[in-house]
């Protein structure tokens, strides 16, 4: 996993160049790579994609997509509050505004069997309206992707964590803006030290206590004062990530050594950015291979009908779909 401020080192190193001015330069086009990556076949990678829960709430039909989210892909409601009970419905997406007020003329009322789901300036709406309160809601979204700025903490150390442990005590000097930041507790052969993996910080709970996302693997750690490193990483996956390198270290030698340049394209999509070839090559290429979409395209729905409600074209066909095996 690369840290913002690792890239930023690196980056300032493969350009040979330490000065403040590119220090500047240089977490600009880190955060571009980053955005550009990350919009490379319309965004529609595996790792954009990620679940939140909300509830409906009784007679109310429009509800808030979540911030995170630059597009809604998916959703399923269950008949309530998520027990293995419950009966799980899948509305279906209406794209076509034209139909959905068709849908409306219909006057479905309200009951918690949803049939339909319309995206309308960052919000949904659900028909029928829900009749009851506390119904889980499971939203599929594509998220948004954030700057990164934010330098390295290097001076905290660990002072415990179970093996298959969330609970992470530590020094002290944890922050409550630290959560959704990455740590990763330093691999030494001594005893008290980490796994060397990385780990999601999914909530505080004082300065000397935080949560994990996910249990910890490595070896117990008890009374320790194990190093670690807490930073901000970027959203695309630690395979992929030398590829925010390569691409923002061809733009600064562009300017001045179009062969060093080239090399770096190559490196980075086998040059089709910068027109050298017209295809993907190159580390872009083994991320769009590895990580493609899991749900859009052309939509064929599993079942016709001859309700005038639930036939095409409610939907528009090219605007989502399950796939083919």
């Amino acid at each position: 996993m690369k840290t913002y401020s690792q890239l930023l080192t690196q980056f300032q190193s493969l350009t040979n160049d330490t000065t403040a001015e590119n220090q500047t330069f240089g977490a600009t086009i880190i955060n571009d790579s980053i955005r550009t990556i990350c919009n490379l076949q319309g965004g529609k990678l595996r790792f954009l994609e990620s679940t939140t829960n909300m509830s409906t709430v009784v007679n109310q039909e429009t509800y808030q997509i979540p911030n995170k989210y630059r597009k809604l892909i998916d959703m399923y409601i269950y008949s309530g509050s998520g027990s293995s009970s419950d009966v799980i419905y899948a509305p279906e997406m209406v794209f076509d505004p034209v139909r959905w007020k068709t849908i409306l003329q219909y006057k479905l009322g309200t009951q918690d069997v949803p049939y339909f789901t319309y995206v309308e300036n960052n919000t949904f709406k659900i028909q029928p309206i829900p009749s009851t309160t506390g119904n889980l809601i499971i939203l599929r979204g594509r998220l948004q992707v954030r700057d990164l700025s934010i330098a390295d903490v290097t001076n905290l150390t660990v002072s415990s964590i179970s093996n298959g442990g969330t609970s992470l005590v530590m020094s002290g000097g944890m922050t409550a803006d630290m959560v959704g930041r990455y740590i990763q507790i330093t691999e030494t052969t001594a005893a008290n030290g980490g796994d060397g993996f990385w780990y999601e910080i999914g909530a505080y709970n004082s300065s000397t206590s935080v949560t994990l996302t996910k249990p910890y693997e490595g070896l117990s750690i008890s009374g320790g004062t194990a190093a670690c490193i807490i930073g901000q990483v970027p959203i695309v996956p630690q395979a992929y990530q030398p590829a925010i390198l390569h691409r923002s270290v061809a733009l600064y030698w562009q300017r001045q050594d179009i062969n060093l340049a080239k090399t770096f394209w190559m490196m980075y999509d086998g040059g089709m950015e910068a027109g050298i070839r017209t295809d993907y090559g190159g580390l872009i290429l083994q991320m769009l291979d590895n990580e493609g979409e899991t749900e859009e395209g052309s939509y064929i729905p599993p079942f016709g009908s001859t309700n005038p409600i639930i036939t095409a074209p409610y939907y528009y066909p090219y605007q989502q779909a399950s796939g083919f095996n």
